[in-house]
């Protein structure tokens, strides 16, 4: 049984980022519209499993999935994708994730959620500390429990997600950028 590990935030977490997302683009060439580090560990100051999240915007996921040898040759495993219409892939070391990779195409509702809530994180330092105070009781409630866990986490996750894409929204409106 594995124990839920919420780690303070580490600067490596970008390093390891920025060396997976460099092998992806190069491998994966013209199937990579973009790569993002999202989730905690994209977020200095924030406490994170040691996971490196990364969503990876492609034209096509239909075409996409004739990768599927390259990105086991970089050591990815496909898993069972948590959201319609995408993919997703995990690495391990020793059996534990170590790398998440989710692939959506651009118009993807997920691809705004994700992007939001990082950027969202980022932006708010007490959301962040709210969110690092719930997931440190949680793993100290549950530090054997994934799923209660996940669980646990989820309303919190769902309203704070809400409240990221609307301000995102507006700040694209704002800004009149792109994601």
């Amino acid at each position: 049984m594995k124990r839920i590990v919420v780690l303070p935030y580490d600067s490596i977490w970008q390093h390891l980022y920025l060396d997976e997302s460099r092998k992806l683009k190069t491998v994966l060439k013209e199937h990579v519209q973009s790569i993002q580090h999202i989730g905690s560990t994209a977020v200095p100051g924030m406490y994170a499993k040691p996971i490196i999240d990364m969503m990876l915007i492609t034209k096509s996921i239909v075409l996409f999935e004739a990768q599927h040898q390259l990105l086991m040759q970089l050591g990815y495993e496909r898993v069972a994708s948590e959201f319609k219409n995408s993919l997703q892939y995990v690495k391990r070391v020793s059996g534990d994730r170590t790398h998440q990779l989710y692939i959506f195409e651009a118009h993807h509702e997920k691809v705004l959620e994700m992007s939001a809530m990082t950027a969202y994180l980022n932006y708010y330092p007490s959301e962040m500390e709210r969110y690092n105070g719930v997931k440190r009781e949680l793993a100290k409630l549950y530090p054997f429990e994934v799923a209660a866990y996940e669980q646990s986490k989820l309303i919190f996750v769902t309203v704070m997600t809400v409240k990221a894409v609307d301000w995102y929204v507006a700040r694209l409106d704002e800004q009149k950028i792109s994601i």
